[in-house]
């Protein structure tokens, strides 16, 4: 099943629906929602309001709303999500706008902020589960069909963000295997990639950086545990664009790591390990 048409069926169910790094999308709880046959119905999406807020982490709940949908494990969910968001910031950055069907569009604006437009959403059945033996009922939908000039500019939206990601990938592909392929070079350049991403740090870690390489033990902080190939290699590319000295390490090309490994006692592990969730971003820096 498609990711897309979740975001729209969570927020008419539960109301409200979080997103990391855009912003939280609310429905007033009194609200009733119409059937799409009903003539108001396009006046039902203009109630649909969006705050643009700083969010590290998806609700718990929208994972395991994923996960019942999709009936995948929750490390799939969590990287099907984050994928599809960084897709639609890459999309913002470059001047597109970022439509969450059944939902609206969003927009950045010359100042940084995101502007909102409630817009038409697509049809798709909802399944509504039952608990015992009973037959699941299909209820009626929520969506609407689009068609013309917005399904065209999608797929060209579509087609844009392919070809770009395709870059991303192939050249972390090829950095790897030239990483897997001699361990002297790769001794080499990460020395030389440790020196030029001090500067892109924060002071926390420059310290650690700087001042400590040569009395302290080395350990890896994972940033990043996905399942996802695809995602581990785009996201190692983009780290490396930006002259982080991160690696990628996978167990039997079922489990991937990118970690940063850094000089440090055991008492700085954990001051290191905030620093690096707060400058990426993420709920969880695991310490090997």
């Amino acid at each position: 099943m498609k990711l897309a048409p979740l975001f729209s069926k969570y927020l008419y169910q539960h109301k409200q629906l979080r997103l990391p790094g855009v912003g939280v999308f609310s429905l007033d709880p009194s609200i009733i929602i119409p059937e799409t046959t009903d003539k108001l119905f396009a006046d039902f999406l203009l109630n649909i309001r969006f705050e643009q807020q700083q969010i590290n982490a998806p609700d718990e709940d929208f994972i395991n709303f994923i996960r019942s949908e999709t009936g995948k494990i929750k490390p799939l969910a969590e990287s099907d999500l984050d994928s599809f968001l960084s897709d639609g910031k890459i999309l913002l950055n470059i001047g597109k706008p970022f439509e969450i069907d059944g939902i609206g569009s969003l927009q950045k604006t010359r100042e940084g902020t995101l502007e909102f437009k409630p817009g038409e959403p697509h049809l798709h059945k909802q399944e509504a589960h039952q608990e015992g033996d009973e037959p699941q009922q299909k209820s009626k939908t929520f969506y609407l069909d689009t068609s013309g000039s917005t399904s065209s500019r999608k797929i060209m939206i579509a087609l844009g963000a392919i070809a770009g990601i395709i870059v991303v990938i192939w050249g972390g592909y090829k950095l790897y295997n030239r990483n897997g392929s001699s361990t002297t070079a790769d001794s080499v350049t990460t020395l030389q990639s440790d020196t030029m991403a001090i500067n892109t740090m924060p002071d926390s870690l420059r310290l650690v950086r700087t001042d400590s390489v040569k009395t302290r033990s080395t350990y890896n902080f994972i940033i990043e545990r996905t399942a996802n190939k695809s995602r581990a290699l785009r996201r190692y590319g983009q780290l490396l664009s930006s002259q982080a000295s991160v690696r990628l390490q996978t167990q039997d090309s079922t489990m991937f790591n990118l970690y940063f490994e850094l000089p440090s006692t055991p008492a700085d592990t954990a001051r290191i390990r905030d620093s690096l969730k707060l400058w990426y971003g993420r709920r969880v820096v695991y310490v090997e």
